[in-house]
């Protein structure tokens, strides 16, 4: 089911485009962003916004100087922010030029977490004439990665931590002082020791009792026979009913924190290393591989998360989005481009190159 409005109107315009997880407006993001309301549930940025002086298109023509370009990056970041959540992820793309200095506008208003480099073989710098250079090329663009600085949900995480892990962290607490055994005699006794003084732990009884972790499954077994070595019946609970319980509080836990999983070790750096989008009939200029967008989306927010895009272009972020679940608010200004991702989120199919 999806609705069409060709004329936007004053104000907030009608949706040019919706289905059950997608709503692209047409118009200028400034206007758009003004008039939304914050989605209920957690809300994250993904943009690709223009980069300034690097294509021939009016719309990366629009300032005279790279200050006014960035005085303009930080106006419309202003109006994002308070539409996303304590938890959300913030991701802007910038050129190689002005990464840095995109990276302190953006920083004014949220934590950085990574000034990612997503390095391309294909481009620009292939063709380059290396006798005419004076300086190094630069095969990468920059994506500025970042999160909210109050972080509502990060207290919450903290409080849960507190009071709903402590009760585990106790009862291995009160069955090792029920023992008469110190922290330190515990960990010797099972062999985890200072490298600098093997008469002393490692702390790592501690971490167990205050609940950030959980010994394993062979510890706990040998941990009862050091406990019970003086007589007693200590860590009566069986540790399978231990390990659920924990598991449990822990998904409650991460639940409540930043969304971040990566997939594997070589998806796990600040280097991404994506093919770029091939040339067809009527390819946007600044279009992004899905596979990139999905490894951003993927790793950073969970199914069900809202994505903001004010600068939907060729609507990548949007496709990307409905197809792993997750809703999004595209806004894009030129009337060709809305037109042209109403034809791709008609079309189902997608292929994020074995990514996603």
């Amino acid at each position: 089911m999806t609705e069409q409005n060709s004329t936007p109107i004053a104000g907030m315009p009608e949706p040019y485009y919706s289905d059950d997880f997608v709503t692209l407006y047409r118009g200028d993001c400034l206007d758009v962003l003004s008039n939304l309301s914050a989605s209920e549930g957690s809300s994250h940025l993904l943009t690709d916004p223009p980069y300034f002086k690097v294509k021939d298109d009016e719309w990366d023509n629009q300032w005279d100087k790279s200050a006014a370009f960035l005085d303009w990056m930080g106006s419309w970041l202003d109006v994002a922010s308070p539409l996303l959540s304590g938890d959300a992820s913030v991701w802007v793309f910038a050129s190689p030029e002005l990464t840095s200095a995109v990276e302190s506008v953006v920083a004014q208003r949220f934590r950085i977490l990574n000034s990612v480099r997503w390095v391309k073989e294909q481009g620009w710098h292939q063709k380059s004439e290396l006798a005419t250079s004076r300086r190094f090329l630069s095969p990468w663009e920059g994506i500025v990665f970042a999160e909210q600085f109050a972080d509502a949900y990060g207290d919450a995480a903290l409080a849960l931590h507190k009071n709903v892990f402590a009760p585990l962290g106790r009862y291995l607490q009160q069955e090792r002082e029920a023992a008469g055994l110190t922290r330190s005699e515990v960990e010797v006794a099972l062999g985890y020791t200072s490298t600098s003084d093997p008469t002393r732990g490692t702390a790592l009884a501690y971490r167990w009792e205050e609940g950030s972790s959980l010994p394993s499954a062979e510890t706990y077994s040998r941990m009862r026979v050091v406990l019970n070595r003086r007589g007693g019946d200590h860590l009566r609970r069986e540790y399978e009913d231990l390990r659920r319980e924990y598991d449990h509080l822990r998904r409650e836990y991460e639940d409540l924190r930043r969304a971040f999983r990566v997939k594997s070790r070589t998806l796990s750096t600040d280097i991404f290393t994506f093919g770029t989008v091939p040339t067809y009939p009527g390819k946007h200029p600044c279009e992004k591989p899905l596979g990139l967008i999905a490894h951003m989306i993927e790793t950073t927010t969970r199914p069900g998360d809202t994505i903001i895009d004010p600068f939907a272009g060729s609507g990548a972020v949007l496709d990307a989005a409905r197809s792993l679940g997750r809703k999004a608010i595209g806004i894009e200004n030129d009337p060709h481009w809305c037109d042209q991702i109403v034809r791709r989120l008609s079309q189902d199919v997608l292929d994020f190159g074995g990514v996603a």
